[in-house]
Parts: C-alpha cells; sequence; structure tokens
C-alpha cells in the first residue's frame, strides 16, 4: 500500500512536470506577462464630472421631508385626482378641487403650487394678471414648505418676467439648496445670468452643469455653450488688449 501511494504522487508529479514542459520559453514568459500585467487604468475624472458626480450624492431635502411627513390618504387621493383634472386640460374643475383642499389643508404646499400653475393656464392672455395670481400662489407655496424646490423655480421664473432678477435668483438658489442636483434650475439661472444679469462666466457654468446632470446633447444647448465661450474669450481678448494701450 505505502508503493501504490508513493507511485501515485510519482506520477501525478510527472503530469505536472509534463504539461509544463510542453510549454515553450517563449510561450512560458507570454504566460507569465499575461498573469502579472496590471488593468489598465481609466482617466481621472474632469473638475465637471467630479462636482456633478457630488451634487449627485446629496440629499434632496424636500422628498426626504415628505416621504417622513405623515400625510392623510384620503387627501393625497383628492389631490392627485385633481392633478390628473389638471393633466387632462379640465383647469376649472381642478383649480375648484384644490381651493376646496387649500382651505382645510393651508400648510400642504404642493396644493399651493399647483393652484400656480392652474393660474398660469387660466390666464394665458392676461399677462400682467397671471404674474400675479401665480406669485400669490407660490409666496404661499414657499411660505407652507421652505423646501418645495419646484416652488423656488417657479416663482424665480414669474419675478424674472417681472424684472425682479435678484429676487428671481434668490428663489433658484433657495431650489438648488432644497435639491442640489435639480438641473431645471441651472437651466434657468443659467437664462438669467445669461440675459439679464450679463454674468456670462456663471451663465457656462449653470449650462455645464445642466447638461452633464441631463446628458442633453441638443444642438441648441451645445450652440449656446459654444457661444458663451466665445463670448467669454472675446471679452477677455479685450481686456488683455485694453491694458497694453
Amino acid at each position: 500500500m505505502r508503493f501504490t501511494s508513493v507511485a501515485v504522487l510519482v506520477l501525478l508529479g510527472g503530469a505536472i512536470l509534463s504539461s509544463c514542459s510542453s510549454l515553450s520559453p517563449q510561450n512560458q514568459a507570454e504566460s507569465m506577462v499575461e498573469t502579472t500585467q496590471a488593468e489598465p487604468e481609466s482617466e481621472p475624472l474632469t473638475a465637471l464630472q467630479t462636482k456633478v458626480n457630488a451634487l449627485q450624492q446629496q440629499v434632496n431635502l424636500y422628498k426626504e421631508q415628505s416621504s417622513i411627513d405623515n400625510i392623510d390618504a384620503r387627501v393625497l387621493t383628492q389631490f392627485q385626482a385633481a392633478v390628473a383634472l389638471k393633466q387632462q386640460g379640465h383647469f376649472i374643475q381642478a383649480q375648484q378641487q384644490l381651493i376646496a383642499l387649500s382651505e382645510q389643508h393651508p400648510n400642504y404646499s404642493g396644493i399651493w403650487l399647483q393652484l400656480a400653475l392652474i393660474s398660469g393656464e387660466l390666464n394665458k392672455d392676461n399677462v400682467e394678471g397671471k404674474l400675479g395670481a401665480m406669485s400669490s400662489y407660490l409666496n404661499k407655496a414657499t411660505t407652507a414648505n421652505p423646501l418645495n424646490y419646484q416652488a423656488h423655480n417657479e416663482l424665480a421664473l414669474v419675478l424674472r418676467q417681472q424684472g425682479q432678477f435678484n429676487e428671481a435668483l434668490r428663489h433658484y438658489e433657495l431650489a438648488l439648496k432644497s435639491w442640489p442636483a435639480f438641473s431645471t434650475a441651472y437651466f434657468n439661472r443659467g437664462i438669467l445670468y445669461d440675459l439679464y444679469l450679463g454674468e456670462k462666466t456663471l451663465a457656462l457654468a449653470d449650462f455645464e452643469v445642466y447638461q452633464a446632470l441631463t446628458k442633453d446633447e441638443s444642438r441648441q444647448l451645445q450652440g449656446w455653450i459654444i457661444d458663451l465661450q466665445r463670448q467669454i474669450k472675446r471679452a477677455e481678448q479685450n481686456e488683455q488688449s485694453g491694458a497694453t494701450l
């Protein structure tokens, strides 16, 4: 029995040696290289990619708060029914249901936001009346819940149309404080910076963040970005030439 065990070990050893000897020196070297070759390193992230990744990691404070608030199921059902009516174009019926809900639950920010959006639809032909009604409802929405980033965004749009640019900027910043990855606010703030405040560099930064967040590769957005880059470069060249005179 001892002899048999030794013989088996010898045979196994011979098989291993023969399998190794079947490889040529070149093949053996190549196999060693293959096993020790390091995986290619990934390209480092750009500053914009790093910034966007950090934004996406931050919490949506409004949604986090809504998930822990105890909302009456019956009220929620009525609210959703009114929103469905609005989406179907039945603005008057939706408005009536939401007004009734607002009288019973004035602290529900979403009710005021929906009433503002409906007012915008019902007053399309009366710009002054539209902006006034929307502003009133949106202020109630942001007062009821300062974290309602959608209400801040809509209020900023109204304020911009009313010529209150600094106030509009403040509400965009409040929207982004509530949800740092809210792409729509970057886009709208970019327009405010570009066309109304003359802050081209800040506008470019906002459009680039918006593009990175949404993966928007549209020709229109890309055209705006390129145009801003050209304007900024031209302004820098003018400053440099002026400094040498």
